[in-house]
């Protein structure tokens, strides 16, 4: 069960670094609707979506060793 915790935490925060990576791109190569509300929403959603992944991968992680 140690191990399936291990690689579940890196599977998660691999996939993590890969949705940030993305919503980096997605905001940076947005050029007029970086006003607009319904992208400001869905990038705050993305973030809070990220930031709760990342925790997860820790947890899975540290409850591994």
């Amino acid at each position: 069960m140690r191990i399936l915790h291990i690689v579940t935490g890196v599977a998660v925060l691999l996939a993590t670094f890969a949705f940030g990576h993305r919503l980096y791109h997605f905001s940076t190569h947005a050029e007029g609707d970086v006003r607009n509300p319904i992208f400001l929403a869905g990038m705050t959603l993305g973030v809070i979506v990220w930031i709760l992944s990342l925790v997860g991968g820790f947890l899975l992680l540290r409850r591994g060793r």
